[in-house]
């Protein structure tokens, strides 16, 4: 065999192992979709810092649609990152929409303007903005006289379920010790058996009247937060009305 049949031999070995090589890499199977919400994040993540955002939308939408289970915390996180990705792949609609479920699962939502690009930000900051004026201008003014639903329509639900739980737990206090106090009653005004319970009934009583009393601060409490919250501006520092109980009294205390 010559040099140049030696070479051309060998160049076509080379060249049928390259044209094999290829045919397996376009065979190889593609990579398979994440099966977990986590796995998915975690792709989505790394997608972002990549900056393929293709990947990250086709990653987050699974998590963000519910199609696979996640908490709170990861579908948020999915609506994060789906409505960045489909901004920024010129789909506006999309993403006003994936922020707007965003805003409904946590309203206290944000977009780190260090990590998130400025159209992105103010993008998202404008659909918030128009999401919390429709909320608050939903709100009724009459509701703050029936706490705690006034705090729970001016978005203090904390402070709702307080002024609720004492609410409720004082007025059941305040029945029951009626009703003890009407079972013990006898015709001629005594209370028990030959009016064993007389003491006992002076002691309900003083339970009873307390109890009121407990009932008529929380409520006068809640008008009160119900009406300052209801006239806060949405995106204003709120301010912090606490109800303060100690031993011989009680008050209120205002902060900034």
């Amino acid at each position: 065999m010559t040099r140049a049949r030696l070479f051309a031999a060998v160049a076509t070995m080379l060249m049928v192992a390259a044209a094999t090589g290829l045919a397996r890499a376009d065979e190889a199977p593609a990579p398979s979709a994440p099966t977990t919400a986590f796995a998915a994040l975690v792709r989505a993540t790394a997608a972002y810092e990549y900056g393929d955002m293709v990947q990250v939308v086709d990653a987050a939408r699974p998590v963000a649609e519910g199609t696979l289970a996640c908490s709170v915390e990861q579908r948020a996180r999915a609506l994060r990152f789906l409505g960045i990705g489909l901004f920024l792949t010129n789909r506006a609609l999309g993403a006003e929409n994936a922020f707007v479920e965003l805003l409904r699962v946590d309203p206290h939502a944000r977009l780190d303007p260090t990590t998130t690009r400025p159209e992105v930000v103010a993008f998202f900051e404008d659909i918030r903005h128009r999401h919390v004026a429709r909320e608050w201008a939903s709100r009724s003014f009459i509701w703050n006289f029936l706490p705690p639903v006034g705090q729970f329509q001016n978005g203090e639900s904390a402070t709702g379920w307080v002024v609720g739980g004492l609410e409720v737990a004082a007025l059941a206090t305040f029945v029951g010790c009626k009703l003890l106090s009407r079972s013990w009653r006898n015709p001629d005004n005594s209370y028990g058996p030959s009016g064993s319970r007389n003491s006992d009934e002076r002691t309900v009583r003083v339970v009873e009247y307390a109890s009121a009393g407990v009932f008529a601060a929380a409520y006068l409490y809640g008008v009160i937060d119900g009406i300052v919250h209801y006239y806060r501006p949405p995106d204003e520092t709120s301010s912090s009305l606490s109800l303060l109980v100690f031993p011989g009294g009680g008050g209120l205390r205002l902060t900034f």
